[in-house]
């Protein structure tokens, strides 16, 4: 019996982590967000947004090696392309967050971070409720770079992940020659 067919416990467990894997990476970004002393009143703002740029380095490489090593790769670029989003939406609120609590009349009103979060979907999804508005310019400048990043991600995002899938899916492309001169000569010669 082949172990990967669909009904499997081997495949029902890649499944659930597939499923795990952008839920836990969402919420380990929204813990740092909310945890990580990145306000006025904090003297470790530059360690815990030094500590968030290494964690999102680390987990880049992490998901680039995993993608390389996946046999689903379809099901790891979506998982890919998720933990972006999630990160961009933080990313998003903490500046948002960080003009309210910097720039005086950033914004209509002061924004906790839930607040920042909340305005940040309702820019992402292009609800626009009109209840938390952009007042300066700076922070209207932020808000179209978030309106027109969000076009590009979701449309270079997709094609670039569409274009891994395809070289990952065909066996072929660089990446795959590369790893295939790398098994036959480790040393590099």
């Amino acid at each position: 019996m082949n172990t990967t067919e669909p009904g499997s416990s081997r495949a029902n467990n890649h499944y659930v982590a597939a499923l795990l894997r952008p839920i836990g990476a969402m919420a380990v970004l929204l813990v740092g967000y909310f945890l990580l002393p990145i306000g006025r009143d904090s003297n470790w703002k530059v360690v815990g947004m030094t500590l968030g740029v290494g964690l999102l380095v680390g987990f880049c490489v992490w998901e680039v090696r995993h993608f390389l090593r996946s046999t689903r790769p379809v099901a790891t670029a979506i998982e890919m392309l998720a933990a972006v989003m999630c990160f961009y939406i933080v990313a998003f609120s903490a500046t948002y967050f960080l003009f309210s609590e910097y720039v005086a009349g950033a914004f209509n009103e002061h924004l906790s971070r839930v607040d920042a979060l909340y305005f940040c979907l309702t820019v992402f999804t292009t609800t626009g409720f009109g209840d938390i508005a952009a007042v300066s310019e700076p922070a209207r400048v932020a808000v179209s770079i978030q309106m027109a990043s969000t076009l590009i991600l979701l449309g270079l995002g997709i094609r670039f992940l569409n274009v891994l899938v395809q070289e990952r899916v065909s066996g072929g492309g660089r990446l795959h020659d590369l790893r295939r001169r790398r098994a036959e000569d480790p040393d590099g010669r």
